[in-house]
């Protein structure tokens, strides 16, 4: 979804059963298809729905945004372009805070000096005493690691 006029929202009039179509256009060479489970897969949905409500965010005013597990079943190249564009909008002035909540994140993706990024460790692997866990020795050593490649 690179080209910003490859999506429309059409609402659909309804005394009973009122609708909100986000037609969207998914691929190259094709038509707009309304988003929903049987045409789209989960990671399209995902990136046409996060874009749709980012596009909204001008329009609705609120002190913060939960973004809760929206990467999962997307492909890299739209994972990649999503938090981009996350990234994007969350450091601008005078606009909502974003939190993202994923299990995991691809490597390589891009920061901004006004991020924070909280990671909260738990599970069977953790040792019993949390003092034990040196955050800055694992970052130092990935970093060793990457500089050797």
């Amino acid at each position: 979804m690179g080209n910003q006029n490859q999506g429309q929202v059409q609402v659909v009039p309804s005394f009973r059963y009122p609708a909100l179509n986000i037609n969207c256009l998914p691929r190259e060479n094709e038509q707009l298809q309304v988003l929903d489970k049987h045409r789209q897969s989960g990671g399209e949905r995902s990136v046409s729905t996060i874009f749709y409500l980012m596009a909204l965010q001008s329009l609705a005013r609120s002190p913060f945004r939960v973004v809760d597990e929206i990467n999962q079943g997307m492909d890299p190249r739209n994972e990649r372009m999503v938090h981009e564009r996350m990234v994007e909008i969350a450091c601008k002035e005078h606009t909502s805070q974003y939190f993202l909540i994923t299990p995991k994140l691809l490597t390589g993706l891009r920061y901004d000096r006004r991020m924070k990024v909280l990671c909260i460790a738990s599970g069977e692997y953790m040792p019993k005493d949390y003092r034990q866990l040196d955050v800055r020795q694992i970052i130092n050593l990935k970093r060793a690691i990457v500089a050797a490649a």
